[in-house]
């Protein structure tokens, strides 16, 4: 007998193994050529697509037209572009004394305060509209034109935060600029520059959104939202009890008379005799003694609303970049001018 016959199980193991391996490398072989020649494809479309881009269009008529249609309609767009953005390309303003930037601070200061007064908006004790290093120490006065700038963007946005009306204002922060450490701002080759500020505060949903309106409504300020967080104050979810529930609501009505349709475990759909049984007197009815309360709209006063979601409060958190359009001038110089530098020319 040969050693196939004796050992079959190890034979027909081997020769499993062997056809598998087999289809093995043949897969892996016909995977390979099929990569390379995907490969090879891929290379040849990208070589063809960057010589057409970089080749010249056929000198005739029909592409000279063609090609000055097309570079008139790009400087149409990008005229129409920058006229929409003019109403925010203003000139830094002139440096002053910082004194007189101090009196101007201290003027935008009492006036967002009184305006968050107004709204019954509660101040951080501390509050000076993000310039608060300046009630301490001095400001130099290459800075005060570019903070002048900054002052005005962040008093129009105290003041439409205080038209929305949150509960707390958490705090106000903006990023030191280059100008406040005796450095020069470059702008050559840019047309502009952001001047990033967070504003954090406490309230409902609704003076978040009217808030987050108002930054698209501004004529001479243009806004930029970075970034925002919002979460719950209250990291439970609410129950019944935080909904802000009227008295009668919450304790569910004048209480029925005794007897009545409460005292009924079938909630009135009672008054059935059952055989062998006398007819009970019909009640009086207490409708008819004391008139009943007009029974609450659905959802009139959001009660329902109320238990689902509570009176709980938000906190929000933006960053914002005051984007200032510099002119042409200051991308092509490379220093930003100001008002003051225009004006000794």
């Amino acid at each position: 007998m040969s050693w196939i016959q004796e050992n079959r199980f190890a034979a027909g193991l081997g020769g499993i193994t062997l056809v598998a391996a087999g289809g093995l490398i043949f897969w892996a072989v016909s995977g390979s050529s099929k990569y390379n020649k995907a490969k090879e494809d891929y290379a040849a479309a990208v070589t063809a697509v960057d010589s057409m881009e970089g080749g010249k269009l056929y000198p005739n008529d029909a592409n000279l037209k063609a090609k000055k249609a097309a570079v008139e309609d790009y400087d149409k767009g990008v005229q129409a572009m920058q006229k929409a953005f003019d109403a925010y390309r203003t000139p830094t303003p002139a440096n002053v004394e910082p004194d007189a930037f101090n009196e101007a601070l201290r003027k935008a200061k009492d006036t967002a305060a009184a305006a968050f007064e107004a709204s019954k908006t509660e101040l951080p004790p501390e509050f000076f509209l993000g310039f608060e290093k300046y009630t301490t120490s001095p400001v130099k006065r290459e800075a005060t034109g570019i903070l002048s700038f900054e002052m005005e963007a962040l008093s129009q946005l105290a003041a439409n935060l205080a038209e929305a009306a949150p509960t707390k204002l958490l705090n106000i922060y903006r990023e030191s600029l280059p100008e406040e450490d005796g450095k020069a701002f470059d702008a050559k080759g840019k047309s502009f520059r952001t001047l990033p500020i967070e504003i954090s505060f406490n309230g409902n949903e609704d003076s978040v959104r009217k808030f987050l309106s108002s930054l698209d409504d501004s004529g001479k300020h243009y806004f930029l939202v970075r970034s925002m967080r919002i979460s719950n104050e209250k990291a439970k979810a609410p129950t019944a009890a935080d909904g802000n529930f009227k008295a009668e609501e919450a304790d569910g009505g004048a209480a029925p008379a005794a007897g009545g349709a409460a005292a009924d475990p079938f909630g009135g759909a009672g008054g059935f005799v059952l055989p062998g049984e006398e007819p009970a007197a019909p009640a009086a009815d207490p409708a008819a003694a004391t008139p009943a309360a007009p029974a609450a709209a659905a959802g009139g006063d959001g009660v329902i609303l109320q238990q689902v979601l509570g009176s709980e409060k938000i906190n929000a958190f933006f960053r914002i970049d005051i984007v200032q359009f510099l002119p042409d001038s200051a991308s092509a110089g490379g220093k930003q001018p100001s008002k003051e530098a225009a004006s000794n020319k």
